[in-house]
């Protein structure tokens, strides 16, 4: 009787031990945990927010909410606005690996604008999309 009550008790913490390692449902995990886009933002030399005019260029940085995966994270760039033709920006932009951030030039085209207007800059990544206005202004 004793044998088997001390075979019961090296059975249930045999178990109990190999229950707790990090792998087991319990423990926190961090498999699976995906970064998704946290911002877009452009800064510009103008004051009070970011006007662009003929010709200029200014640095816009999309940030993610923690490191991106292996093999880093493309974020998909695009303007729209009626003149959103006239705002150069890559297709895409590469956040590298273990990265969080990644900058990329935003251009007027040197045809410029012939009045005032404003476009919106979108990133998207993951299905979460991010946008920021531009102001667009003619040279006085």
């Amino acid at each position: 009787m004793i044998q088997l009550f001390v075979a019961l008790l090296v059975l249930v913490f045999n178990v109990a031990a190999c229950g707790s390692n990090s792998s087991s449902p319990t423990a926190p995990s961090r498999t699976g945990s995906q970064s998704v886009l946290q911002s877009l933002t452009v800064v510009g030399s103008s004051p009070g927010g970011v006007v662009l005019h003929r010709d200029e260029t200014v640095t816009g940085t999309v940030t993610l909410s923690g490191s991106a995966p292996a093999g880093g994270a493309v974020i998909a760039l695009t303007v729209n606005g009626a003149e959103s033709r006239l705002v150069i920006v890559p297709a895409t932009v590469t956040i590298p690996a273990g990265g969080i951030s990644a900058t990329f030039p935003v251009t007027l085209a040197s045809s410029g604008v012939s009045s005032p207007t404003e476009v919106t800059l979108n990133a998207v990544y993951r299905d979460v999309t991010r946008s920021f206005i531009v102001r667009l202004e003619p040279l006085r």
